[in-house]
């Protein structure tokens, strides 16, 4: 398998270096919540390709 399929693309790193700018400046409870949301919206993603897939729909 290309391990390069899964590296960032150069806008990604851009948007990686422009959020971790950003959290330089939030609490420790707002970079929780933040924590808990991003985790809530990868789990959600999660759930939409695997019913994507399993309908035949990819």
């Amino acid at each position: 398998m290309d391990n390069t399929m899964f590296e960032l693309s150069l806008e990604q790193q851009f948007q990686m270096r422009i959020m971790q700018e950003s959290a330089q400046d939030l609490s420790r409870d707002q970079m929780m919540d933040m924590l808990m949301q991003t985790s809530r919206m990868l789990m959600v993603k999660d759930n939409i390709i695997r019913n994507l897939v399993k309908n035949g729909s990819l």
